[in-house]
């Protein structure tokens, strides 16, 4: 009984403290801990920002901070650290964005239209809807106060940073599309037809248990199958198609490197990944290879160097209508290093849709904790400078829009393009 009571209070107190507002005298000496330590850790600070503009902004946010809750303190330092203009460097607001209860949905873009994929089951009927507001106001307009809070490269990083967060009752509340008293919001549809229609839905606990998502006629592609896994490989005898799919650089081997042996063992082999990779090549008839990154958010750009050697060197496949790299929205960072290897050393087909990554960016990231509000900032330490030309995207040789109807379908529009190509 003792011991249950001692965890009561340990429960208890922690509760306590994370609901605890920071003082203003901590949340100054953050602050200013920050405007040091940026200038001299950041390679380049001031590329975008003047070094005043930096400063006046964040004695604005301290001169406010007797006002501000914390949330409203850290959502006006995320809009400042976007203002520097390197999608790097920013600091980690999930905590701070955490609810128990937001609007149970979740959307994905497909072109310009944004649909409905999940939600919970007392909401079923608005699954797979296009949904074009919140409250009456304008997806598009929340979504431009929503895309100040990063660093908006281009429309792809926009539609990235926006969609996952645009349920977040916190952010609806901060930027005045509702009130902290709602719990019913209207959400605005519209059909095939240009016809609009409204539901009334309420903010709630939302988890795996409640959860319903779109039922994909069919199969579901083998690009949405295990999309988690961090790298896989499929070859399509009927077609003689070889797909891979890489989702993030990072295996067990870029981890040990690191010496982190503990945290490598979460990771799989590449070495033996890349090897089953080339013996697939070898001894069978592969007469198409895809390499899909249209996932891949970054990591360790050297991973697949070898790789890329070796696809290089085989001419059979290094052929414009025979090696296709796959890019999308989320195509960023280390991705887009590889996108561009692929495209400096091999004659690979780029396809897809827009990167959220520029070609030439900031990156090689290293990070640091604020003293009392624990708050993690990431930044960056390198400059890559590897792309001639001033494009804030990588655009495909070939544009390939996902469709909801594709999606629906069960239908890849990447693997149906290759194999008739």
């Amino acid at each position: 009984m003792k011991k249950i009571l001692t965890l009561f209070i340990i429960i208890l107190l922690s509760t306590l403290s994370f609901c605890q507002e920071i003082k203003t005298e901590d949340w100054t000496t953050d602050l200013n801990f920050l405007k040091s330590e940026l200038q001299k850790k950041h390679i380049n600070l001031f590329f975008k920002l003047t070094k005043n503009e930096f400063e006046e902004g964040i004695e604005e946010i301290i001169s406010k901070l007797d006002s501000d809750s914390d949330f409203e303190t850290t959502m006006k330092l995320s809009q400042l650290l976007a203002k520097i203009g390197d999608s790097h460097t920013t600091i980690n607001i999930s905590k701070f964005l955490n609810i128990q209860k937001n609007i149970p949905i979740n959307c994905t873009w497909f072109g310009e239209d944004i649909h409905v994929v999940s939600t919970s089951k007392d909401n079923y009927e608005i699954l797979d809807k296009k949904m074009v507001s919140i409250n009456e106001y304008h997806i598009k307009t929340i979504i431009d106060s929503i895309k100040t809070i990063f660093s908006n490269d281009n429309n792809a990083t926009i539609k990235k940073g926006t969609i996952r967060l645009i349920n977040n009752k916190k952010l609806l509340d901060y930027f005045g599309f509702s009130k902290s008293s709602d719990s019913i919001y209207r959400i605005g549809f519209e059909n095939s037809k240009n016809q609009l229609s409204f539901e009334n839905v309420a903010t709630e606990r939302y988890d795996k248990k409640t959860r319903i998502s779109t039922k994909i006629d069919g199969l579901r592609p083998y690009y949405i199958e295990g999309k988690g896994n961090i790298f896989k490989e499929k070859y399509y005898e009927k077609d003689k198609i070889y797909y891979i799919q890489y989702n993030k650089c990072i295996s067990k081997e870029s981890v040990l490197a690191t010496g982190n042996k503990l945290e490598a063992t979460k990771y799989p082999s590449y070495k033996k990944f890349e090897q089953k990779i080339l013996n697939t090549i070898e001894t069978k008839k592969v007469k198409k290879l895809i390499f899909d990154m249209r996932f891949n958010t970054g990591g360790n750009s050297s991973i697949i160097k070898n790789l890329i050697r070796q696809i290089r060197v085989n001419k059979s496949l290094n052929q414009k209508d025979k090696l296709f790299v796959v890019v999308g929205q989320r195509t960023y960072s280390s991705a887009i290093l590889n996108t561009l290897a692929f495209k400096h050393f091999t004659n690979a087909t780029v396809i897809g849709e827009e990167t959220s990554g520029m070609p030439n960016h900031y990156g090689n990231i290293k990070s640091f904790y604020l003293p009392y509000s624990n708050i993690k900032l990431n930044y960056s330490t390198k400059y890559h400078n590897l792309y001639k030309g001033i494009d804030n995207t990588i655009k495909p040789d070939i544009e390939i829009i996902r469709t909801f109807d594709d999606y629906k379908k069960g239908i890849d529009p990447i693997y149906e393009f290759v194999k008739n190509y």
